[in-house]
């Protein structure tokens, strides 16, 4: 018969190893491929965008005179964007700073690298929100307007794009991806940007998990109720794999770029890997050269006097969104 034996266990050692992950999206797409504009020297930034007349080939009679002008700048609009302040602090007590902590050979330059890595996280959100540009009147702080609500059929209520420059209801679809988004769909998006840009473009889409798996399907065919479905693809069977993913999209009226990002439609305080259907399914369709990121002052990380608590700090950014001309850019919004 066996025998329960209880052993005295005081003198056993902790097994901690040097293992510290942290599994979140890191992922800043927007942040890291918007360009970077001239700084703000103002904590509004304005600049000016116009139209072209409509053709006129109507003739002009020999040897007639030129009696009436026209005023080239009179479609010209002037509209912009306020900046934003982007803030993490940190602290580290000395007796922790002190500590053998598994993992972190340093407490400060562990907690300085993770607030610059929240900061960045924080921009990226702000960038894909729908938040509308916010004074500072001493309750509420500047706050930058995201392309959210830069592209909309509507106007803004503060410092509102002017009629002619607001995004075409073609440019955006509010389709599901889950549920009802077609190739045609998606195509009639890029025809709707085509006739507002007169060329065919490179775009960069910036679109949500949900999105994409709805992007991938595209040209997949699929057999009556009950059978398989399949997906054909030509290429060199020596590579022993299937590509199932999208990652450039070429059709008849652009070509596409599509960069999976987690950090569209989120709102403040937002867990990002909480996620709902407006972020699985927001997508940004984005020309390079009509957005850009404006820093009044460049990502930083600033040590403050240790007052005998223990060293602390901040890592802060200031800066502002920059969307040209919103006419010429797209959006994927559903609601559900």
């Amino acid at each position: 018969m066996s025998q329960t034996t209880t052993y005295n266990a005081v003198g056993d050692r902790e097994d901690l190893q040097n293992w510290l992950t942290i599994l979140e999206p890191e992922d800043t797409p927007k942040t890291s491929s918007f360009a970077k504009t001239p700084a703000p020297t103002n904590r509004l930034q304005e600049w000016q965008a116009d139209t072209l007349a409509a053709v006129d080939f109507a003739g002009v009679l020999e040897g007639s005179d030129v009696s009436a002008f026209n005023n080239e700048a009179a479609n010209r609009g002037r509209f912009g964007n306020y900046i934003q302040k982007f803030r993490r602090p940190w602290m580290v007590s000395e007796e922790q700073e002190a500590s053998d902590v598994a993992g972190v050979p340093s407490e400060v330059a562990y907690a300085k690298t993770k607030a610059v890595r929240e900061v960045k996280r924080s921009i990226e959100a702000a960038i894909g929100s729908n938040n509308d540009m916010q004074a500072d009147n001493g309750v509420v702080p500047y706050l930058t307007r995201g392309l959210g609500n830069w592209i909309q059929t509507t106007a803004q209520t503060v410092n509102p794009v002017p009629t002619k420059f607001l995004t075409p209801s073609g440019n955006i679809n509010a389709t599901s991806p889950n549920t009802g988004l077609t190739e045609a769909l998606f195509n009639g998006v890029f025809q709707s940007i085509f006739t507002q840009n007169g060329g065919r473009r490179a775009y960069d889409l910036f679109a949500g998990p949900s999105l994409v798996t709805a992007i991938n399907t595209f040209q997949r065919a699929t057999g009556d109720a009950g059978q398989t479905k399949t997906y054909m693809v030509t290429q060199d069977a020596e590579k022993n794999r299937i590509d199932l993913d999208v990652t450039i999209y070429k059709g008849s009226f652009h070509t596409v770029t599509v960069i999976p990002d987690m950090f569209n439609g989120l709102v403040d305080g937002a867990d990002v890997t909480t996620t709902t259907a407006v972020q699985l399914g927001r997508g940004y369709i984005i020309d390079q050269r009509l957005v850009g990121l404006g820093y009044m002052i460049r990502l930083g990380s600033h040590e403050l006097e240790n007052q005998g608590g223990g060293r602390r700090g901040f890592v802060n950014a200031t800066l502002a969104l920059v969307c040209k001309n919103p006419r010429g850019l797209g959006k994927f919004a559903p609601t559900s």
